[in-house]
């Protein structure tokens, strides 16, 4: 049985940008949980004992939790420090801590796929490497692959224009004759398993940097078989933008993630941390998740599809609903926070509101003023209705 889990989660998070120029995209909050936390959650469930996290940019800040969090959990946790070119490179750099066959993971997605069947399925059809596949409404964002009829992988097409995936999958339906799925969307979930091999591959072809762009059409193109499994019914998203990330929070709080759920306790779909205050006068409106230390005063309207961070303040008649409110935040009497995410730290003064933007780490927002639609301000902006905005 397969007991050795690769997560990667190094990535710059770039389009996340302004919350990722502070914290790294694997610790961002969803349901009040680290994504990174998530991921590890789920590989410990389905039976994984050693977990290497491939850590880098502000890998400081996952060290620092991964030591926090884990250093007591009787779990086997290995967090080499790396500089990699990209995904298989960041494995090729971390062969020297692995010494069986594997699974790799994303350390930045929200996903509760069973990767214990995952890892089953690769070792029971004895394949030097799988991918996780997911069915998708558009392949246009994602690495899409074609699979024969008995599940191989036969074409890899990147981020394909809809006119390309279609002409791809019709010419490989007509000239093979044994393509399963000819219209399926099936997109590479960036979840991999592989026979131990593969880093001798990796090892002897140090040009091959990417999975999905590099090593997979390599090992078809020299014979080698990649098989598809399809991670049918589960749940998976790419936190990659505001957008999805909000998506990602609501959905969690929606239970549509299950077994992964927000941090606290649920009463009746709001999950609650500890030391918690909530005026009663105000109104809670599930789905919400509130964290540790939170203090709602009078008459304040939280939710639905709020998630508030641990010691927040949130002001007399205030109203967060649809958003992401990270931890230490202030938000004064009579504030408004709507589809927005708030990152750490930020001071919301009294009248102000922010709505449809995204405000970096340790930022002021005036007294009666209004950011948004649209608006992204960087970390430690001070917005007066002037400077910070796009």
């Amino acid at each position: 049985m397969i007991k050795t889990a690769v997560v990667l989660a190094g990535g710059k998070g770039v389009r996340l940008r302004p919350l990722t120029l502070t914290t790294p995209k694997p610790l961002l909050p969803v349901g009040n949980k680290p994504i990174l936390d998530h991921i590890l959650g789920l590989l410990v469930s389905k039976g994984f004992e050693k977990i290497i996290v491939a850590v880098n940019y502000l890998g400081h800040k996952i060290l620092s939790h991964l030591f926090e969090k884990y250093l007591d959990s009787g779990i086997e946790i290995l967090a080499p420090r790396i500089s990699p070119e990209d995904t298989a490179d960041a494995v090729r750099k971390l062969s020297p801590f692995i010494d069986e066959d594997f699974i790799v993971t994303m350390g930045d997605v929200i996903t509760n796929m069973d990767l214990r069947v995952f890892a089953d399925f690769h070792e029971r059809k004895n394949a030097l490497a799988s991918i996780a596949l997911i069915e998708v409404s558009s392949v246009r964002d994602f690495g899409a692959v074609i699979l024969d009829s008995n599940g191989r992988a036969i074409h890899f097409v990147e981020k394909p224009l809809p006119y390309e995936w279609y002409t791809a999958t019709v010419a490989y339906a007509t000239s093979r004759r044994r393509f399963m799925q000819p219209y399926a969307n099936l997109a590479n979930s960036g979840f991999y398993a592989f026979k131990l091999e593969i880093l001798d591959i990796l090892r002897d072809n140090p040009h091959l940097m990417d999975f999905g762009r590099h090593v997979f059409p390599w090992l078809l193109e020299n014979g080698l078989e990649v098989l598809g499994w399809s991670a049918e019914g589960a749940y998976w998203i790419d936190v990659g933008r505001p957008d999805t990330y909000l998506t990602a929070n609501a959905d969690l709080l929606e239970g549509l993630a299950y077994p992964l759920a927000p941090y606290g306790r649920n009463e009746g779909g709001i999950w609650l941390g500890e030391n918690t205050v909530i005026s009663e006068s105000s109104v809670v409106n599930p789905p919400v998740a509130i964290g540790d230390g939170v203090r709602v005063q009078e008459n304040a309207v939280i939710g639905p599809y709020a998630v508030i961070g641990n010691s927040v303040d949130v002001g007399k008649y205030s109203r967060v609903y649809k958003s992401v409110v990270m931890d230490a935040c202030t938000l004064e009497d009579q504030t408004i926070i709507m589809n927005s995410v708030l990152a750490k730290n930020i001071l919301v003064r009294k009248g102000a509101s922010v709505k449809d933007s995204v405000v970096g780490e340790s930022s002021v927002i005036e007294e009666g003023f209004a950011v948004g639609p649209g608006s992204v301000l960087a970390p430690k902006s001070l917005f007066a209705g002037k400077v910070g905005a796009k």
